[in-house]
């Protein structure tokens, strides 16, 4: 859902808060119908005091995603942390969170290069996050390289 909302952005202003009102409606009437017929919560005020959770825990999650955005991969890989994994330690929980980066970068690309009318048709098609292993598990060139004096130059310490 914070992939297409993110697609959603690039519509054209009059056309995009409606396109992303109505994608957060479905899936609020889904979450509110799953609860009554699922888990059996016929109270309309219980359903509500576990919808506005959600509704906190969805912007919370839209604001830490896009600082991971536009910050870079560590703060993006911190926020599905804590959002997917609920910051569990662990093997394997590293690659796993950075396989889940990748997934969202490839995918967030793959919407990107996609015109307003093929997402406005629901043309989307999703791919597998198992292509993505491999290139989490490579070291970058930039691991191993250091900083030199150049690097800095015009960056003020104060």
């Amino acid at each position: 859902m914070y992939l297409l909302t993110v697609r959603l952005r690039c519509f054209p202003a009059a056309h995009a808060p409606i396109w992303h009102q109505n994608l957060l409606d479905h899936f609020f009437y889904a979450a509110e119908d799953r609860m009554a017929v699922w888990h059996g919560m016929s109270a309309r005020s219980v359903r509500n005091k576990y919808l506005k959770d959600l509704w906190l825990q969805w912007r919370g999650l839209l604001l830490s995603y896009d600082e991971g955005l536009v910050k870079g991969d560590a703060v993006l890989a911190a926020a599905v942390w804590r959002n997917v994994f609920r910051a569990q330690e662990g093997e394997g929980v590293v690659g796993d969170v950075g396989t889940v980066v990748g997934y969202m970068r490839r995918e967030l690309g793959m919407l990107g290069g996609m015109s307003d009318l093929e997402v406005s048709e629901g043309r989307v098609v999703f791919g597998r996050p198992e292509g993505v292993g491999g290139l989490v598990g490579r070291e970058s060139a930039w691991m191993r390289r250091s900083f030199v004096a150049e690097d800095f130059k015009g960056v003020e310490g104060k």
